[in-house]
């Protein structure tokens, strides 16, 4: 018996000592991954084509549209720099001021170090050019109707690495839509004329989102026979007559009353000013700028024209 165990050890002995000596299969190494792209291609609302190394990390906005988009699709922390007309959030009064809307200064823009500045429409093109000859990444992101409000957020949220949120806040926008305007769709559309600017005499036609906000809660543009922000004669409102007259309260230089227009020489004339139908928006910039906030501008017009909460 002890014979046959020492056998077997020295056999397992022999195992080992072979095992030990056999030549070791090496694990081949991991084939290296190629680097995930981190480039960035975008098409602005103009169609242009731009692309960026990486998203972009410093922020210039050359309107209060595209300040507010950027706060709404949590790109805030973002921004170094806006015009003296942005002022909304309340945080933007700690922002960088760079210049007004038609005339920021291109030595304050160099001076934040953008990774890409956003500009207006079309109303900025020569401050596009001089921002690409320094090198400057541009991208024209104002909305200049209705629907490229939602095309706007949606450029924003992708250039700022934020394009959940940027859904999110469109969805969101789009469902306080479709509410609004389930609860108007039953109601007789009211004629409406709105006064932009008083003299000369300025208004909100076709392809504006004025318009469509009109339209949206239960109205009917008298104006929409013209296109864009377009002068427009008293003797044509006169004619048109609506049944109601909405207004920014600075349509004026020192701002405008429900008095105003009721001892306007021309306005007075309009059966809206006669039977009291002189709506003042609450507040002019949701009325007048392409972001978020429209919304609220179809609120107060609903509730205006055919009381709607």
């Amino acid at each position: 018996m002890k014979r046959i165990i020492s056998i077997i050890m020295a056999f397992v002995l022999i195992l080992s000592l072979a095992a030990c000596q056999a030549p070791q299969q090496e694990t081949p190494a991991p084939a290296e991954q190629p680097a995930a792209s981190t480039k960035l291609e975008i098409t602005d609302l103009k169609g242009r084509s731009i692309t960026f190394d990486k998203v972009p990390e410093r922020i210039v906005s050359l309107s209060p549209a595209n300040t507010e988009i950027l706060f709404a699709v949590g790109a805030g922390d973002k921004v170094v720099g806006v015009t003296s007309f942005d002022d909304y959030p309340e945080q933007v009064k700690n922002i960088e001021k760079i210049g007004d809307f038609e005339g920021p200064n291109l030595e304050l823009i160099q001076k934040v170090n953008p990774d890409v500045v956003l500009a207006g429409g079309y109303i900025q093109e020569d401050l596009i050019a001089s921002l690409e000859q320094l090198n400057i990444p541009v991208v024209s992101t104002e909305a200049t109707d209705f629907n490229s409000i939602f095309d706007s957020i949606a450029l924003i949220g992708k250039l700022s690495g934020n394009e959940d949120k940027a859904e999110a806040v469109v969805k969101d926008m789009k469902d306080k839509i479709a509410e609004i305007q389930d609860k108007v769709k039953d109601k007789t559309p009211k004629s409406v004329f709105y006064v932009v600017w008083t003299d000369p005499l300025t208004t909100a036609g076709a392809d504006t989102f004025i318009n469509d906000i009109i339209k949206t809660a239960g109205g009917i543009n008298t104006a929409e026979k013209v296109q864009y922000w377009a002068k427009y004669s008293a003797e044509e409102l006169i004619k048109d007559n609506p049944e109601y007259l909405f207004s920014s309260k600075h349509a004026t230089n020192e701002g405008v009353t429900e008095d105003f227009y009721k001892q306007s020489p021309v306005f007075k004339n309009l059966d809206s000013v006669k039977n009291g139908n002189i709506y003042l928006m609450s507040d002019d910039n949701i009325v007048s700028r392409p972001g978020p906030r429209i919304v609220q501008a179809i609120e107060e017009v609903a509730k205006a024209l055919h009381g709607i909460e």
